[in-house]
């Protein structure tokens, strides 16, 4: 089992890709109660963060998160500009509001 934990303040955003995570048998959603994110060390070793670049503060979060999971960035429409230095500096996956659902089911599965 992959379990996936979403970071975002946008509430569509968490709910769309939760029930997107859900159509894959393999994978388990995890909430992102307080205690989770204040402590990632608590999380299953074969989790996968998805972290919504909108985030203030994102590339302190990105560094923690990516000492002990694996990060997936998720970019909404923002401008291809914006991402090539995130996706340097964490080696991430990463996916946008225009990657088709097969496609990001492939990229959190093969992130693990």
């Amino acid at each position: 089992m992959i379990y996936v934990l979403i970071l975002s303040d946008i509430h569509h955003i968490v709910k769309s890709l939760s029930v997107l995570i859900r159509t894959d048998p393999s994978l388990y959603i995890l909430d992102a109660t307080p205690h989770l994110i204040h402590n990632f060390n608590h999380l299953p070793d074969n989790t996968v963060i998805i972290v919504d670049m909108n985030l203030v503060n994102i590339e302190p979060l990105i560094k923690q998160i990516s000492e002990k999971c694996r990060v997936i960035l998720y970019g909404g429409s923002m401008e291809i500009i914006d991402i090539p230095c995130h996706l340097q500096k964490t080696s991430s996956g990463y996916f946008n509001a225009y990657t088709s659902p097969e496609e990001i089911i492939k990229i959190v599965v093969g992130c693990i």
